[in-house]
């Protein structure tokens, strides 16, 4: 018998009240009826799905659930027995809607109202992925599977996934942007509606993930899924041993495709690239040099990534030491006093310095390239002294151990900004002249910004037109200069000076070994993977001015890696302060003031010429070694001298007597009538 009609009792979740209606007409699945929630008498609007027992008017888009007195006592009188829900959250972790899913198996959205209520529809809500907040921290690879209880089940696995709601094929390209950078790991359903919707995303996030790989899980029946595949009991290091093995994703070329109907492999250009974010180390492997990474506690080893649509490879054959592949067989456990000791060891097989405790100053500076990136300031190391004395030796032994350290017997500017722009390097600069005839004033300026990050060069590109011919390089890095020359005062105040002597000992002069300091090497780089993305240690200021801007990074490192040594450190730059204030009383300043104070006690006057005084400081300096009259004027206005017309004509300068004592005081200048009276008495 056909049943020409239905009562069906519909809950209104507004008013929390049911209304019954008759619906007298069915189309396929649907019955018919006239809407209750607004004027409907002359077309029924509102449609009734029986199976899922739900409605919808066509007309005021009312929609809800029939009401089933099974449930009418839970919280919220839902339809349908409520397996688990799903929360999607902003970039800040605000509630935006859930996603609801039902036993027997059925999902529907809803959004919060405002008022500890839900309205069942996405209305004016913008969609984002499962779990958005965990995907905008993390640094690990980003898994995406297709729907939430496969992202709950790899989360409680230790992992980072996410979802698009409503389903596969829901990928919406507003999605990207949450992945920029990212690694992603695609995992599809053994379906092919699952293969589909994981390739699809795959060609959407192509050229904006940095990598993207594509797993297929073994032993999966059609329509299975990762769920599944876990409830087979697998296990995380074997989804790890597979991740590890998975192939990249290759995007299909789209017109190729629809031409053909025939899948067709995107053919890349190469591109060279040798510093990428969240590399730790560059290492040789089947001939070739590749990227090394380390995510979750495991090494990695990269051929190439992938951004913007390019696909990029470490340039071949640097001149600096690379490790060997080797290396991911390393534990990441490591005692990282011991290993301070061995390096301090090693330094002192190979090197003689002038102190004890520039040994450990070198120690701590090669722990700190390990982790330049989170310094703002370096120091660079000065070693300087007459010929065979070890400078030589010692870039040797540094450049060993320091991060991708590059030796150089011969710079230039261009060579310098570009080098650090593109390798970042610790360079290690043998035998260089910056100061008179012959020095290369550009070389010093370059060199004078390296020891602070942000401190950048600008050159102009003549194949560039407007603007763009400005280009600016980022000159930071960590450097040695190793030279029988003297340097500029103002890189000579960013330096840690080493005045080197002959060898005593001549057993250092040995042949390095090369296993052994491979060996550290290998563990340096243990420690810049364990503490690259750690904190560094807070600490109070150790010095004034300069010097504090320079041992402070190295200081921090010891507090890392030798806490129990800090207060000789802290006595070392005490020491190295001393010094400083200790030779200002020698400088082309101090020579300057005893000039003056000279001139005025010779003459008898309150005021004096720059001549005068540039005959005075050049009396004993030979010809090239002479200080021209406009870098004294320079100096003289520089310690608060103002310049006088006299009543010839020419320019000079009047003493200003206050300022002349308090500048003899700062630079310790006493006056010689009164050291002679006191001798004589």
């Amino acid at each position: 018998m056909k049943i020409k009609s239905r009562i069906f009792h519909l809950w209104d979740n507004q008013t929390k009240r049911i209304v019954s209606v008759e619906a007298s007409r069915r189309e396929g699945k649907n019955w018919i009826s006239f809407c209750p929630f607004h004027p409907d008498k002359n077309r029924p609007n509102l449609y009734i799905d029986e199976e899922k027992e739900k409605y919808h008017c066509f007309t005021c888009n009312r929609n809800g659930f029939l009401y089933n007195p099974k449930y009418r006592k839970l919280k919220y009188s839902y339809h349908r027995n409520i397996a688990t829900t799903y929360n999607y959250k902003d970039e800040k972790g605000n509630l935006l809607y859930q996603v609801v899913r039902y036993k027997p198996k059925g999902f529907s959205q809803r959004r919060p109202d405002g008022n500890n209520d839900w309205i069942w529809n996405m209305k004016g809500v913008n969609p984002v992925p499962y779990h958005l907040p965990e995907i905008i921290q993390s640094i690990e690879p980003v898994m995406i599977v297709e729907g939430e209880k496969d992202v709950e089940n790899l989360r409680r696995m230790g992992f980072t996934a996410t979802t698009s709601p409503m389903g596969a094929g829901k990928w919406r390209e507003s999605y990207n942007k949450y992945l920029k950078g990212k690694e992603v790991i695609l995992i599809p359903d053994h379906d092919q509606p699952g293969y589909q919707h994981c390739r699809n995303i795959g060609q959407s996030l192509w050229g904006i993930a940095r990598k993207i790989k594509w797993l297929e899980l073994p032993g999966l029946e059609e329509k299975e899924d990762v769920s599944d595949w876990i409830e087979k009991g697998n296990t995380k290091d074997k989804l790890l041993q597979l991740i590890e093995a998975a192939p990249d994703f290759i995007p299909e070329k789209y017109d190729e495709r629809k031409r053909t109907g025939k899948s067709a492999r995107s053919i890349l250009k190469d591109r060279t690239k040798s510093i990428v974010p969240d590399l730790i180390h560059l290492v040789g492997e089947d001939g070739r040099t590749k990227y090394l990474f380390c995510k979750n506690g495991q090494w990695f080893i990269e051929e190439y990534f992938i951004k913007d649509g390019k696909r990029y490879s470490p340039k071949q054959n640097l001149p600096i030491k690379i490790l060997d592949a080797n290396i991911i067989n390393r534990s990441l456990k490591m005692d990282i006093t011991r290993l301070a000791t061995e390096i301090n060891a090693f330094i002192k097989s190979y090197l003689e310095m002038p102190l004890d405790s520039d040994y450990l100053i070198l120690t701590m500076w090669i722990f700190h390239t390990y982790l330049i990136e989170k310094f703002n300031t370096t120091p660079i190391l000065y070693f300087y002294g007459v010929k065979e004395t070890g400078k030589s030796r010692a870039g040797e032994v540094l450049s060993e151990l320091a991060f991708r350290a590059q030796r150089l017997t011969s710079l230039t500017e261009a060579t310098l900004f570009r080098s650090v722009e593109l390798f970042k390097p610790t360079l290690i600069i043998d035998e260089i002249k910056l100061l008179g005839k012959g020095g290369n004033q550009g070389l010093a300026d370059l060199i004078k910004t390296t020891y602070k990050r942000g401190l950048k060069v600008s050159r102009i590109n003549l194949n560039k037109y407007g603007e763009d011919q400005i280009e600016y390089y980022d000159t930071f890095t960590p450097l040695v200069i190793c030279t029988t020359e003297s340097i500029p005062d103002i890189i000579e105040s960013r330096c840690i000076l080493f005045i080197m002597q002959k060898n005593s000992n001549p057993q250092i002069e040995k042949k390095i070994d090369k296993k052994w300091a491979n060996d550290l090497r290998e563990r340096l780089t243990v420690f810049r993977a364990n503490y690259m993305l750690r904190e560094l240690p807070e600490a109070q200021y150790i010095a004034r001015g300069r010097l504090n801007e320079i041992m402070f990074p190295l200081y921090q490192t010891l507090l890392m890696t030798e806490t129990e040594r800090k207060s000789e450190f802290i006595d070392i730059v005490k020491r190295i302060q001393r010094n400083k204030d200790n030779e200002e009383g020698m400088g082309l300043e101090a020579e300057i003031v005893k000039a003056i104070d000279d001139e005025c006690r010779e003459n008898q006057d309150r005021q004096f010429l720059t001549q005068a005084i540039s005959k005075r400081l050049n009396e004993f300096r030979s010809e090239n070694e002479a200080i021209s009259d406009r870098v004294v004027n320079n100096r003289i206005r520089r310690l608060g001298f103002h310049k006088k017309r006299f009543n010839n004509g020419r320019m000079g300068f009047r003493i200003d007597g206050e300022r002349l004592r308090s500048l003899k005081n700062k630079y310790q200048i006493g006056d010689t009538t009164e050291a002679s009276e006191a001798s004589e008495g």
